[in-house]
């Protein structure tokens, strides 16, 4: 059996990064590949010190112009040899949180509610959560402090991010599911379909005809696993984002509009709460590590730094800023 692994792109996402890392180790994947560009804070030291742990592969890179960055790291993806050798990859975001419903909710689980002799892809649909009220950031877990979501048919949720097996039967990774078709075997035929997380193929979609990243409403399922969506976090954080192109179109999208889509709190959710236990003990054996937690406050005071910038405070007379500046300090 190969690896299982998460790969991502990042810029300036110092402050979250040790719990989302924490996280898809605590549900079993075996390493994260995580390819960052053009950072002003101090999370390609938290990377470097991660990578050198053996607990993620970081990669810098430089996107190319005029382009949107994720068709850059899209072609990385598809040349790297973990990636390349890699059985399961999950391609995602750091704003993501993949929660199983089925058996322990770790990925064995999922993976075992699945015939693989007819499952080449796993569609993972989003749940997007809100603020739950709250406006300021703080350096508190994203999974514990956000609980409020949308409605499970919410047109938000349409889409879905996928489970990919066999990454180089597809001429390559796409920012919702896998592009083009090379494998044995004519796509759709067993075992060469996508599955829902409600066990039904994905009959629409086809890798090189029809790629599609979302299902129509009635489609949306969380059966078996959930994709937590916290794209809004709290409006402050949220303003950094503004006037930035998207990633993934290379405009810029990031309006009041685009929040209020995306900042849903109609329903309570803890099911991320099942695995405080388990979460503990991995991020537990991060926040021993002097190195990664100073470097963990050094992007906090960062992120703080840019929040004084878009709303007009004074980064150092802000309690959080001077909070993780002393614990810097003492780490050092």
């Amino acid at each position: 059996m190969g690896e299982r692994l998460v790969v991502t792109t990042m810029r300036n996402e110092g402050p979250f990064i040790l719990e989302w890392v924490a996280w898809y180790l605590m549900l079993g994947f075996d390493h994260l590949v995580v390819f960052y560009n053009d950072c002003t804070d101090h999370s390609p030291e938290l990377l470097q010190a991660l990578d050198a742990a053996g607990v993620i592969t970081a990669v810098p890179y430089v996107p190319k112009p005029d382009r949107p960055v994720k068709q850059t790291t899209l072609k990385l993806m598809s040349d790297h040899p973990r990636i390349r050798a890699a059985e399961w990859v999950f391609n995602i975001d750091v704003d993501e949180f993949l929660v199983v419903h089925v058996g322990d909710g770790l990925l064995d689980d999922l993976l075992a509610t699945f015939d693989m002799a007819e499952t080449h892809a796993i569609a993972v649909h989003w749940r997007c959560f809100g603020d739950s009220g709250q406006v300021r950031w703080t350096d508190d877990l994203t999974h514990r402090r956000f609980l409020r979501a949308s409605e499970r048919r919410h047109k938000g949720n349409v889409f879905f991010k996928s489970l990919v097996r066999w990454p180089m039967d597809f001429w390559r990774l796409g920012v919702h599911s896998p592009k083009g078709w090379r494998g044995k075997g004519a796509w759709g035929a067993r075992p060469n379909q996508l599955k829902r997380c409600d066990g039904a193929t994905m009959r629409r979609y086809h890798p090189k005809d029809n790629p599609v990243m979302m299902t129509k409403s009635r489609w949306i399922t969380h059966d078996y696993a959930q994709l937590n969506h916290y794209a809004s976090r709290t409006w402050e954080s949220f303003a950094l984002k503004m006037g930035t192109p998207s990633s993934v179109a290379g405009k810029d999208r990031y309006t009041e509009t685009f929040f209020k889509g995306k900042n849903r709190n109609e329903e309570l959710d803890e099911s991320a709460l099942k695995y405080s236990e388990r979460f503990d003990a991995v991020y537990g054996e991060f926040t021993r590590e002097p190195e990664l937690m100073r470097l963990h406050h050094l992007c906090c005071m960062d992120y703080v730094e840019r929040l004084a910038e878009v709303h007009g405070f004074e980064a150092e007379e802000d309690p959080r800023w001077v909070h993780h500046r002393d614990e810097a300090v003492r780490l050092g």
